[in-house]
């Protein structure tokens, strides 16, 4: 049994080249992990201008194709504030939710009430990795939990790349049929970003998540950073082949005022009414030594 490409859910909600300018050229000897991604960052404006963005709201109108050919669309909101993930939050009009991460703890409410589930705590941060983590590559090649463990020389589409070698925390994402295994493809002399994948992942019992391919299209230039307006997701097989099923994001950003924070991130659901994660037992401490 094959699962298909997923949408960033909480719950289980449904939930290319970009031609920036003014990267670096290392020449043919690949570049260390710290010079691709200083490289590849400088090229999408530079780290140092992402950091600075503040409050960054991203729409995006989804539409997706199943293996069987069913098409759907959904249109998500999410915030955050640079560098990201969090304080983030998120919105699934379609399915009345609203999650948020302080950068302490998540909170949802689902349609109007909130959400018991203690684990929201912590997996509304791990539903936003699953959405922004793509979407505002290069720079959450920075974010905690991402290493990177390699670069080596590759092609993609007649095109010669650098290939970066991703390695995610194994908590990174909400659900394991994402893996934690990537690869990023940046353009080896403009350092532009071309593609970004991640494989079919064997999840056990005969059931085989199919893999993710990026790439995107469309320069958006925001607060002096590029940003792309057109996402491209196709599903991959164990084969590294394209499956029918892939998606189609269409986003627009916007900045937002430092005073929008309280009212975005900060936990609505009253302090009595928010999950507690349940309390463990105390570690067992060592026996006392006899006495001489």
């Amino acid at each position: 049994m094959r699962v298909g490409v997923r949408g960033v859910s909480v719950a289980v909600v449904v939930l290319g080249g970009v031609a920036f300018a003014g990267a670096q050229d290392f020449g043919a000897q690949a570049p260390t992990a710290v010079a691709a991604i200083k490289g590849a960052c400088d090229a999408a404006g530079g780290l140092d201008a992402f950091r600075k963005l503040g409050i960054v709201q991203v729409e995006v109108t989804r539409e997706e194709i199943t293996q069987d050919g069913h098409t759907s669309a959904i249109r998500n909101g999410f915030f955050f504030t640079a560098p990201g993930p969090t304080p983030g939050r998120m919105e699934v009009p379609e399915k009345k939710v609203i999650a948020g991460d302080d950068g302490d703890k998540g909170w949802a409410v689902i349609d109007g009430k909130p959400d018991p589930k203690p684990s929201t705590q912590y997996m509304v941060k791990r539903l936003l990795h699953g959405d922004l983590f793509p979407l505002l590559l290069p720079f959450s090649l920075t974010w905690e939990g991402v290493s990177v463990t390699g670069v080596e020389p590759a092609e993609v589409e007649g095109r010669q790349v650098w290939r970066l070698k991703v390695q995610l925390a194994r908590t990174f994402f909400f659900t394991p049929q994402i893996g934690t295994l990537w690869t990023v493809d940046v353009d080896r002399k403009t350092y532009m970003l071309v593609r970004a994948e991640s494989p079919a992942t064997d999840i056990g019992k005969g059931m085989v998540a199919d893999g993710m391919r990026f790439s995107w299209e469309g320069p958006v230039k925001v607060g002096g950073v590029w940003f792309r307006g057109t996402q491209r997701l196709e599903g991959v097989d164990m084969d590294g082949n394209p499956k029918a099923h892939n998606r189609v994001d269409k986003i627009v950003y916007k900045l937002l005022p430092p005073i929008a924070s309280a009212q975005l991130f900060a936990n609505p659901i009253p302090p009595e009414l928010r999950p507690k994660l349940p309390i463990g037992k105390p570690p067992q401490q060592p026996a006392a030594a006899p006495k001489k």
